[in-house]
């Protein structure tokens, strides 16, 4: 008999400064969103360096960003691609990306907080 429940990942801060975010899945880290870079996410965010102001403007991004991914490995839920396609390129909101991620899943989201496990720390857990 199938365990009904979802798997559960966590969703982090990145600790590489190259990489916006990091998906612990318990046995895998998954980092996705190169950070110097602008995202559906951030260029709907009124606070971010990368606001786009101009809405018609922010979907034209998204569309060329989607149309460029779309041959992603987007069928993993926690490849790369796929959480950066669902979750960077999706809705306006992360919160809101995470709501809606497509997969059976349930991401929980501690993305203010940098993701701070190592060997070290998980020895000690």
């Amino acid at each position: 008999m199938k365990s009904k429940t979802k798997p559960t990942f966590i969703l982090y801060k990145s600790n590489r400064p190259n990489k916006k975010f990091v998906l612990d899945t318990g046995t895998k880290r998954v980092y996705f969103g190169a950070s110097k870079y602008r995202d559906f996410t951030l260029m709907n965010d009124k606070d971010s360096e990368f606001f786009e102001p101009d809405e018609i403007e922010r979907l034209r991004v998204k569309k060329n960003y989607l149309k460029r991914h779309m041959n992603d490995n987007l069928d993993d839920p926690i490849s790369s691609g796929a959480l950066s396609y669902f979750l960077l390129w999706g809705p306006e909101t992360l919160e809101q990306a995470i709501k809606e991620y497509p997969f059976k899943v349930k991401i929980i989201d501690n993305s203010n907080e940098v993701y701070n496990k190592s060997f070290k720390n998980i020895l000690k857990e």
